[in-house]
């Protein structure tokens, strides 16, 4: 379990029953999400779930599993929106082969989908308090969800791909977000999440959006987690703008220094509305020098990055 006494700030301290399902403003765009994620560089694979519902109950879910140790070729599958029970909470989710129950005390969670293809199953659990955006005093932009929380935890369980079984026991990283998600005011965007060990969590959101540069994010680290005031970014791309590698430097509240150095292993695209496609990515992180793990997110319109692709390299 975690504690919140290692939050800089008290008044980050966020309600547990933020954990469980939301009732959602009655708006075309109103949604709630959850995503699990996993970086193994050792065998050279990353992969995450992910699954949203609605204001009006309509949910789906999606997994994706890449990586050279995949294959040429992901491992996915996406699960089409349907009615789900009004009623059916996050502490015991099901749609298909996938399920999620959460301990709706933002501390354990337990993840399975089975598929053909690949089965993943895991135990999760947070080793720090989880970050809320509505907690910062810059806020949570209104286009982004009502409230969005990011946690880091110990993952541990199995990866199964065809007859291949690959038992792990790393760190992972998930969010939860409710309330309005409107894909088209981000510009770009880099979003990353890595982890040393159980110790250290770093957690950044670095997003062009209505013509301003905006920064979220928190850096756990030393016993103490404060939020970033400012994060610089430096990222390399391949010809076909999937990201290669990054830089970043990072202030935190309480003055500290941050510094993350990936190597990127895998890129994967999804893409949440036609208009935007986000490349995931996994990779070897280090952190102040030492070895961990890293995912980032870039975002870019998809015409944009269609044009590069067919104009570049510049």
């Amino acid at each position: 379990m975690f504690d919140n006494a290692v939050l800089s700030e008290k008044a980050m301290i966020l309600d547990p029953i933020h954990d469980g399902r939301h009732i959602l403003p009655a708006v075309a765009l109103g949604r709630e999400s959850i995503p699990y994620i996993v970086v193994l560089p050792e065998h050279q694979i990353a992969f995450f779930t992910y699954t949203w519902v609605t204001a009006d109950s309509m949910a789906g879910a999606a997994l994706a599993v890449f990586g050279p140790g995949v294959g040429a070729a992901p491992i996915q599958q996406k699960l089409a929106d349907r009615a789900v029970p009004a009623d059916m909470g996050f502490d015991n989710w099901q749609i298909e082969g996938f399920s999620m129950k959460q301990d709706l005390k933002f501390d354990c969670a337990h993840v399975r989908w089975e598929t053909p293809e690949a089965m993943v199953e895991f135990d999760f659990e947070a080793f720090h308090p989880p970050y809320s955006y509505g907690a910062d005093p810059r806020g949570c932009p209104s286009y982004c969800a009502t409230d969005r929380i990011e946690q880091a935890g110990r993952v541990k369980g199995v990866l199964r791909l065809g007859d291949r079984v690959i038992a792990f026991d790393a760190t992972g990283h998930r969010d939860h977000s409710w309330g309005t998600r409107d894909w088209i005011p981000f510009q770009q965007y880099e979003w990353f999440v890595g982890q040393v060990g159980t110790d250290t969590s770093v957690h950044f959101w670095r997003f062009n959006a209505l013509g301003k540069e905006h920064v979220r994010g928190y850096v756990f680290k030393h016993g103490l987690m404060s939020r970033v005031e400012s994060v610089s970014v430096d990222v390399t791309y391949d010809d076909q703008f999937w990201q290669t590698g990054y830089v970043a430097d990072i202030v935190d509240a309480d003055g500290r220094n941050t510094r993350v150095e990936t190597e990127v292993f895998g890129c994967y695209t999804l893409v949440p509305h036609p208009d935007l496609s986000l490349n995931e990515s996994g990779g070897r992180a280090t952190i102040d020098g030492r070895r961990g793990v890293g995912w980032m997110e870039c975002a870019w319109p998809t015409s944009y990055l269609a044009h590069i692709r067919a104009n570049g390299p510049y």
